[in-house]
């Protein structure tokens, strides 16, 4: 999804919780609530009315039970008051586990004083929200949950330096000495019982250190990690342990590779679907890719391996990127040590770490030849990575250097461009340095998986039934429950363009933002519906605008996800009943330009049966499926001289064609932009006066790809919420010019178009 509901952990467990009212805390909640690291205390102006000015500053407090007994540290900092009563606030939350809350947290909003009182919206609170105000010299807190009453008192804090958590003892940032023997994550500790508690360390120490040499021994087996709870902290702010469900994943080694036979979600063994308090937070299944094995002289004859992974959970796209390391030998492994500090989830960026009690299986692997070969097939496809100094430019230019915009680095999972086969790599990094398998990290893409999994498998569709697969009507293979005419007629095209006049919110033509229904309760509702039926009954619950089909985009995720289950029976009526939409994609457009392992989130159904693909959001691509995707689009839905994609309708997604979609009444310095068959288009001119509407791919929290005229595409991934698109193009125009001559007055767009 373009956007995706959010749910502050600590907000969701406080509005669970029952509270009453209580008195000024007797913790020490300074020290437990973490802050952001540009929080900055502006004075009130001169302008600013006094009832409002008083709110400036940082204030602390605890919130109490029924009983009266301290729970959950809670501190509010108002940054800045404005004269017209608002202000910029953060909401910090400590831990509290007979709430739930196993993580500190912290949240930016916007208030207003209005009547002596701050007010805002916290999201994982229902309505109406927070409120502060003033009883003598402390701000009480208050807030309904139903008919419950959420109250607190918090005490003014005269230094905001005062907030925040002691540091952990790890170090993640220091950088292990490669001259000699490894001083962390050794031998000694990954064979002993130490729990690992005492933080992440540098990512090099999950790779070979010292000198090393071949692993001594094989391994073609099982590997169960047992459930167990892992350390947690959010910016260096502990947490209490994590629940982590056990797992069974099948390797096998191959030269210096370690191989998992599966790579795929698979699903945490006891792993809950119910809804905690923190569902956000906790994994729920896990993506393994490939990785090393060796051997160093510290580790008792045993062989070494590490390997990437991706815990994620049942409800979002959300991926939190880890590495994993354990000794083996041909009949026995180590306990597993596993970090996480790298997630394209903007409201939960916390670091995990932990030692996994591991047992190992050996046995014969079933078609093992065939998983080999397949190996050797994929590492001889992958996409050539180059640093980003190697651009291919006649000289450097300043939009190299800002290619991110106003994304900050601390946002960013990976970046860059690709350039005729070749990926240039800005960036892959984490909290703990550099990710040593960047090739391999997977990215919770969101409402990118619109394009590259809805659009895509309707082309696919088009090129192997005919073009008219897209003027196909939805409600002739879903049943509609809704109980207005608003779905009759519409078609697969409309419902992948956003044009199905379906939707609560915006219902006036000129509503300025194309999205109101994405991030709102019903959409969220949608989320937490596990099966097909219960998602299609929830879509089809929206209520139907005032206008027909095809002429004005209203997004909501929702409608794509009845595309999905259209054009899955679609397939079946034409292909069989066992045929299933997500193995044709990978089958014959995936496999094909050399993407083996993909996988994307399916709804869950009560009978065990197959589910339908979301296509909405769940794909988790890496950054080598992206170069091979992109160059495919690029190359109008052909590779290697086969047309995979239908050519006219990969050209009309593209805005390559007299169709120029329809406007969002979303506007850039180089004109409107508009959303065409689930691709945004961002306008703009060259220095030449050539004018384009670029296509790109847009997911919640910053994932952008554009497809740039010159044949050149450029991705982001990122959670800061920027989708800022213009350094990136200008990067890639600095390669390759976008034009060569100025265009005649009849090459020049619409004015509507600009």
């Amino acid at each position: 999804m373009r956007a995706v509901a959010r749910f502050g952990g600590a907000a969701v467990a406080f509005a669970a919780a029952a509270f009453a009212t209580g008195s000024a805390d007797a913790k020490n909640c300074p020290r437990e609530t973490p802050l952001p690291a540009d929080t900055r205390i502006t004075a009130p102006a001169a302008d600013v009315p006094a009832d409002a000015a008083r709110f400036s500053g940082a204030w602390t407090g605890a919130f109490k039970d029924r009983t009266n007994t301290d729970g959950a540290c809670h501190t509010l900092v108002v940054e800045e008051v404005f004269a017209n009563g608002y202000a910029r606030v953060i909401f910090s939350a400590g831990t509290h586990e007979p709430w739930g809350i196993r993580l500190p947290t912290h949240a930016r909003a916007t208030g207003r004083v209005v009547d002596g009182v701050l007010r805002f919206q916290l999201r994982g609170v229902p309505p109406p929200g927070l409120d502060y105000r003033f009883t003598g010299g402390a701000l009480a807190v208050s807030t309904h949950v139903g008919a419950l009453e959420v109250r607190s008192t918090l005490i003014r804090v005269a230094d905001v330096s005062h907030i925040g958590c002691p540091a952990l003892s790890g170090d993640g940032q220091a950088v292990p000495v490669t001259t000699g023997p490894r001083d962390r994550v050794t031998a000694a500790d990954l064979l002993g019982s130490r729990s690992a508690d005492d933080g992440p360390v540098h990512n090099d120490y999950f790779m070979p250190l010292g000198p090393v040499a071949p692993a001594r021994h094989a391994l073609r087996g099982t590997l169960v990690l047992s459930a167990s709870a892992i350390s947690s902290a959010h910016q260096g702010c502990a947490g209490l342990p994590i629940p982590v469900p056990g797992f069974s994943v099948a390797f096998f080694t191959h030269g210096d590779h370690l191989v998992p036979v599966v790579r795929a979600l698979l699903p945490g063994s006891g792993a809950t679907r119910a809804v905690p308090s923190e569902f956000m937070r906790l994994p729920s299944a896990i993506i393994v890719s490939p990785g090393r094995v060796w051997s160093e002289r510290g580790d008792q004859g045993l062989s070494r391996a590490s390997f990437p992974f991706v815990f994620v959970n049942h409800i979002d796209n959300a991926t939190h990127n880890g590495l994993a390391t354990f000794l083996f030998d041909d009949t026995r492994v180590s306990n597993l040590r596993l970090q996480v500090t790298q997630e394209t989830a903007e409201w939960a960026r916390h670091d995990f770490w932990g030692q996994v009690a591991t047992t190992y299986t050996p046995t014969a692997l079933l078609d093992e030849a065939a998983l080999r070969a397949a190996f050797d097939a994929e590492q001889r496809l992958e996409t050539p990575i180059r640093p980003w100094s190697a651009l291919p430019a006649s000289e450097h230019s300043r939009w190299f250097d800002v290619f991110d915009g106003y994304a900050k680095p601390d946002d960013i999972s990976a970046n860059g461009l690709v350039v005729d086969g070749v990926l240039y790599l800005k960036a892959c990094p984490t909290r703990t340095g550099p990710y040593p398998y960047c090739r391999h990290m997977r990215h919770g893409v969101f409402s990118v998986t619109k394009s590259l999994g809805a659009a895509v498998a309707l082309l696919r569709l088009a090129q192997t039934y005919g073009d008219d697969v897209f003027d196909l009507k939805i409600a002739d293979y879903v049943t509609v429950t809704a109980t207005h005419d608003g779905w009759k007629d519409v078609t697969f095209a409309d419902a992948l363009g956003m044009a199905a006049p379906i939707g609560d919110l915006g219902p006036q033509r000129d509503w300025p933002d194309p999205e109101p229904d994405e991030n709102k309760p019903k959409l969220i509702d949608w989320l937490l519906a596990d099966t097909a039926q219960a998602k299609l009954d929830r879509a089809f619950s929206y209520g139907r605008y005032p206008w027909a089909r095809g002429e004005v985009v209203r997004y909501n995720s929702t409608v794509t996800f009845v595309l999905a289950s259209a054009m899955d029976a679609f397939l079946k009526r034409k292909a069989g009943p066992h045929v299933h939409l997500w193995d044709m994609v990978a089958d014959e457009v995936f496999r094909p330009i050399g993407i083996f392992h993909l996988p994307t989130m399916h709804t869950v159904e009560t009978d065990g049966s197959r589910g339908i693909p979301v296509l909405a959001y769940g794909l988790y691509p890496t950054i080598d499926d992206i170069a091979k995707l992109t160059a495919l689009l690029q190359n109008g839905g052909r590779h290697d001289g086969r047309q995979i994609l239908s050519a006219a309708k990969v050209a009309d997604a593209l805005y390559r064609t007299s169709t120029a979609g329809l406007p969002t009444l979303r506007s850039t310095r180089f004109g409107g932009q508009r959303y065409h068959l689930s691709f945004w288009s961002a306008p703009y001119q060259t220095g030449l006066g050539c004018f384009f509407q670029i296509p790109f791919m847009a997911g919640y929290g910053g994932n952008v790809v554009a497809l740039l005229p010159n044949g050149i595409s450029a991705f982001r991934f990122a959670d800061g919420n920027t989708f800022d698109l213009e350094s990136m193009i200008r990067a890639g125009e600095a390669i390759r010019p976008f034009c060569t001559s100025a265009p005649t007055d009849a090459a020049k767009p619409p004015r509507d178009l600009r």
